[in-house]
């Protein structure tokens, strides 16, 4: 029989900053960061990643939102980085929301380790307060790919020898007062059988 077993890497209970009135692309939560050659990390480990959050939008100017994860230089300054999952531009209600609940989750299978390393993630989000997908999803829920909504591939070329961090962003693409999203709960979990 299998020996199953799940080990939280980070947890957090308390509230994230809120990113608010910004098109800038932004950190959702803290990046959890990985050593040189890290042992958590080798050919067949998972990585669940589960945040909740709350977002809002007005109705002038609703615009779009974007969630990323994402693979980045250690130090967890710059969010510039390897796109591992994506949920492609999302647009948000024309009816005005306040605090509506969201969901990300996101699952990251390392395909093979060293310097040019290869990983798989897929995963989705759930919001609330937008319309349904444009390419047919239910009310609120957008897949992830590494290259947008529905486009599921495995990124290569990540050197797993040299330390680097796990990121969630998200970017608005409007700057308005009243857009914002405040994550509440984020869990990492190292998964492996």
């Amino acid at each position: 029989m299998p020996n199953y077993f799940s080990s939280p890497l980070v947890g957090s209970f308390a509230d994230a900053s809120q990113v608010a009135a910004t098109t800038t692309e932004s950190f959702l939560h803290p990046v959890f960061a990985f050593g040189a050659g890290d042992s958590r990390v080798f050919q067949g480990a998972y990585f669940r990643i589960e945040d909740w959050f709350d977002v809002s939008n007005v109705v002038t100017t609703p615009g779009t939102i974007r969630f990323r994860v994402k693979r980045l230089a250690a130090g967890g300054a710059a969010t510039t980085g390897t796109v591992l999952a994506d949920s492609g531009t999302i647009s948000m209600d024309t009816t005005a929301r306040a605090n509506f609940s969201g969901r990300l989750k996101c699952l990251i299978a390392v395909r093979s380790v060293g310097s040019a390393g290869q990983m798989f993630a897929q995963g989705v989000v759930n919001l609330g307060n937008v319309p349904a997908g444009a390419a047919g999803d239910p009310q609120g829920a957008y897949f992830m790919g590494s290259a947008g909504e529905n486009v599921p591939a495995a990124v290569g070329s990540l050197d797993t020898t040299t330390a680097w961090d796990l990121a969630v962003t998200v970017q608005f693409s409007v700057n308005t007062a009243g857009t914002q999203i405040t994550n509440h709960l984020h869990l990492l979990e190292s998964l492996h059988t």
